[in-house]
């Protein structure tokens, strides 16, 4: 549930709220996410759905070891869960793994286009150092790393209609 704090006065548009940062956070997440389906793009949030390529990964692991005998690269390029993780061969996805351990909470969403890319979303398109780091680091595993901006306004209005009474 999205919190907000009204503002008290009345505008002439109708009453407007101040979203919390929190509200912007997720809107720049969901403006990002359209934006990724509509160029056609597969892509995971990393925010609520890194413990799924976790999980993928731990489960083809297990039927290699009770079934050893196809490739563990089979066992990968073969999955149900190939589009959470997006890797073909069980080393890209050894290394994806350890960057997200490493450097993941720096990272919104994994991203296929024509190959494997990180992005942050932000309101300001600001860097830490942190962050900085991690770019450098992704990109000298070859990940391509976006900053998708949103300008997300501080105030919304809105407007509360009442259609039917009740007794």
């Amino acid at each position: 549930m999205i919190k907000l704090n009204v503002i008290a006065s009345l505008y002439a548009a109708g009453v407007y709220v101040e979203l919390e940062k929190q509200d912007m956070d997720k809107i720049v997440a969901i403006v990002a996410a359209r934006y990724f389906a509509e160029q056609g793009w597969k892509w995971v949030d990393l925010r609520n759905d890194v413990s799924a390529i976790r999980k993928a990964h731990d489960d083809l692991k297990e039927q290699y070891d009770k079934y050893p005998y196809m490739s563990l690269d089979w066992y990968v390029s073969n999955s149900a869960t190939r589009h959470v993780h997006m890797c073909e061969r069980w080393e890209e996805l050894e290394e994806l793994i350890g960057f997200l351990d490493d450097y993941g909470e720096y990272f919104d969403f994994l991203i296929r286009d024509t190959k494997k890319s990180f992005c942050i979303a932000s309101m300001d398109g600001q860097l830490g150092p942190k962050e900085k780091n991690a770019i450098s680091v992704a990109r000298r595993l070859r990940y391509n790393v976006f900053v998708f901006r949103v300008e997300v306004p501080e105030n919304i209005g809105f407007e509360l209609l009442q259609v039917g009474g009740g007794y």
